[in-house]
């Protein structure tokens, strides 16, 4: 792969008219001073661009014929068809994460350049983790409400409310608003703090117009506003929220044979959700008697439900309707300004996280977010009209299979690599690694215990104070520690910080440096064999369950690029993209240039 410092489109760099922050983004990126931008089209063809973001949607979850002839023709169907479908679609780069993917998708930039390294990183300067989308100077708006006579004390605390200043670069949403001088609307809605607020904008000279996120209640921070539109309390107002407790979660289309289609119902390995258990039906009380406060007070009665209910399908429902509500009161699309909303589903990924993608579960889930797509679009018709919108439907991410599952069924995952899947414990590569360090260098100076700092998963963190009071080198060290990490059963590679600065990458390098900022990521990346999880046991010795995402391999890198518009020609795409050009693409349809640290261009299809 080139250095795609060598694919940024010229126009970006010329005529961005960003303040201070961004033009320092054009300095570091070789780009030249950005003028004044020139004035935006007449009468844009498209009023409105929604990104819409499945979480954890895995490509072939809706490329399957056996799932996809049970989807509707209103929804997945009619952007496959009618839109461009972009079946090899994959992201360049090695942590695949919720914050690295929605920080991604509209600025159009890697780990490396947004700083988003992953959804949390160890700050050496503060000595703490770091959140990728929240600060402590700022608080949740509204307010957690205090606990009612009668109830537990709160014993939860926020150490951070939602905020996109540790985004290093500028997004789509921040180029829109530039160029309309804040006329072209932005907003952006999820389950989820980081997927609303990390697409819609970076915060470096401009803000969206609102970023909201499920807490209970759907909530902002005073980083964007001091109250929430009046909208926005009335929809909390509306007991919305609280509608499915006590209702169970069954099988969309009983009429269907899931065990055929997915897996077992209660497949080894399956996790049992928030007092959901593992098999259908799933109680959605979250094993409370009563709704009750949100998540203030994980002892309340209904601290559990919402807990619930974000884990199952109801949860993707309950922000359909809270998107349809900012489209109508913000009046998006409603003139010749073009406005930008992005729309994240959050279930999919804890539904996925819980019970693995080949469960009865997610292919539920699967037929019901195909509805909530096509609800969305019908809502869109109505209120905006048919040719003045634009669809850019992804994913930030896939998923693994579940462990027990993939070794044992080769017709699902055909790959030799899948018949050794397992978890692999990480307390003794992390005290075997510390252990070979000191047997290589001795102990620290001052008499503690490790070189290793901390671990944060796929990163060791070396000790840089210690190894220098010692007239050690980092490098050197973590260049041994790399080594040994190396010959540890189930590793696949392990990188270090001067590796990846080498010329002449292979592709697996070339993912993780995609993936590494100086300043944020540890000294040495591992990668595990592929199939292999992470999962230590308790204290029962009980290995954990569910599955995770984030490493470079196809089954987490492998997303769908849905791209649905005027001027689209429909039908599949073999033309090979990555989620990151979205950036480019939602640019064209807002008429505006793509942000300063775009890696691509338009694909070649839909220049046609």
């Amino acid at each position: 792969m080139s250095d795609p410092l060598e694919r940024l489109l010229p126009v970006s760099a010329i005529a961005l008219g960003l303040a201070v922050a961004t033009a320092t983004v054009f300095f570091v990126l070789g780009g030249p001073t950005p003028e004044d931008p020139p004035p935006l089209r007449a009468n844009p063809e498209v009023r409105l661009v929604v990104l819409v973001v499945f979480d954890q949607l895995r490509a072939d979850l809706i490329a399957r014929p056996e799932w996809r002839e049970h989807f509707g023709q209103g929804g997945f169907r009619r952007l496959q068809d009618n839109g461009a479908w972009f079946t090899h679609c994959h992201y360049p780069y090695a942590i695949t994460a919720t914050g690295p993917g929605h920080a991604a998708m509209l600025s159009g930039a890697s780990p490396s350049r947004t700083g988003i390294v992953n959804n949390e990183w160890y700050d050496r300067r503060e000595k703490s983790e770091a959140y990728c989308a929240g600060e402590s100077r700022f608080e949740l708006v509204p307010a957690p409400p205090k606990a009612d006579p009668g109830e537990v004390a709160s014993t939860r605390t926020f150490k951070t409310a939602g905020s996109p200043r540790r985004m290093l670069v500028p997004t789509v949403a921040d180029v829109l608003k530039t160029y309309t001088s804040g006329r072209g609307k932005v907003f952006g809605v999820s389950l989820k703090d980081r997927s609303a607020l990390l697409p819609s904008g970076s915060g470096a000279t401009t803000r969206p117009d609102g970023a909201f996120w499920f807490d209970g209640r759907f909530v902002t921070s005073t980083y964007y506003a001091d109250a929430v539109p009046e909208w926005v309390a009335t929809f909390n107002a509306s007991g919305r929220a609280d509608r499915d407790f006590g209702k169970d979660w069954v099988r969309h289309r009983p009429d269907l044979d899931y065990d055929k289609l997915a897996g077992p119902d209660d497949g080894e390995g399956e996790g049992s959700g928030i007092g959901q258990g593992r098999t259908f039906p799933h109680p959605m009380t979250g094993g409370k008697d009563k709704t009750g406060l949100p998540f203030t007070n994980p002892k309340a009665a209904g601290v559990k439900f919402y807990d619930a209910l974000v884990n199952s399908p109801m949860g993707n429902e309950l922000l359909l309707d809270f998107a349809k509500a900012c489209i109508d009161a913000e009046q998006l699309g409603a003139d010749d300004e073009p406005d930008l909303l992005t729309v994240s589903f959050s279930s999919n990924d804890l539904i996925g996280h819980t019970w693995g993608p080949d469960s009865h579960e997610v292919l539920d889930c699967t037929l019901r977010s195909d509805e909530i797509l096509t609800r969305l679009l019908a809502h869109l018709d109505a209120k905006v009209g048919q040719g003045k919108y634009a669809i850019l439907l992804t994913a930030d991410h896939g998923i693994c299979p579940l462990p027990e599952f993939a070794a044992k069924h080769p017709e699902r995952y055909p790959d030799a690599a899948a018949r050794s899947a397992r978890r692999v414990p990480s307390k003794p590569m992390r005290d075997g690694a510390e252990k070979h360090l000191q047997a290589k260098f001795g102990p620290p100076r001052d008499g503690k215990a490790t070189w290793i700092e901390t671990v944060k998963p796929p990163y060791f963190y070396l000790d840089h104070a210690r190894i220098k009071a010692k007239g050690l080198k980092a490098e050197t060290m973590a260049e041994e520690l790399a080594a040994w990490v190396r010959t540890y059963d189930g590793v696949a590679g392990a990188y270090t910080a001067a590796g990846l600065r080498e010329s002449n990458l292979d592709a697996m390098m070339e993912k993780v440096r995609l993936a590494f900022h100086p300043d944020r990521s540890g000294d040495v990346y591992v990668v595990l064999q592929p199939y292999l999880l992470i999962g230590d046991p308790d204290k029962d010795n009980k290995l954990p369950t569910g599955t995770t995402h984030g490493a470079p391999q196809p089954y987490d890198t492998h997303v769908p690029l849905l791209v649905y518009g005027p001027g689209v020609k429909g039908g599949p795409r073999a033309e090979a993209v990555t989620p990151l050009h979205a950036a480019p693409i939602a640019a064209k349809f807002l008429g505006v240039p793509p942000p300063p640290a775009a890696m691509y261009t338009l694909p070649k299809t839909l220049q046609e």
